[in-house]
């Protein structure tokens, strides 16, 4: 018969009650629910809208993307009309709203687009500048 001595030094921490257990697991349970309920994100369908303001008294072109949750990683373009890149952003957007006022100084007068490309719609938006 071989007997075991168990050292006090290397005790294991005393477990906490029963109900403080079940307490923990239930809520952990509940979290669990409410996480896989929410899923990765919220489905916002096509709720996604860019407006472009060039108004003949200003001197900017007003660009105002909005969506109905983070708009994330961003490519805003704008174009003339043989498809020719006159203006490139890149950028990250950590709101559900971007606003950008560009120098319509820069761009020729006549008929140009706007393309916005995001992770969850990508948008073409024509407009002009007089």
């Amino acid at each position: 018969m071989i007997a075991f001595h168990l050292d006090p030094r290397y005790a294991l921490l005393p477990l906490p009650p029963m109900n403080a257990l079940r307490s923990i697991f239930v809520g952990l349970a509940v979290w669990g629910a409410v996480v896989a309920k929410a899923g990765p994100g919220k489905d916002c369908g096509q709720k996604a809208a860019v407006r472009v303001e060039c108004a003949t008294t200003s001197a900017f072109l007003n660009i105002d993307i909005a969506h109905c949750r983070k708009i994330g990683h961003v490519v805003i373009e704008v174009k003339n009309k043989e498809g020719l890149v006159l203006y490139k952003e890149e950028g990250k957007a950590l709101a559900e709203q971007l606003v950008r006022r560009l120098d319509k100084g820069v761009f020729p007068k006549g008929e140009l687009s706007l393309s916005v490309t995001t992770r969850d719609f990508a948008i073409t938006q024509p407009f002009s500048i007089r």
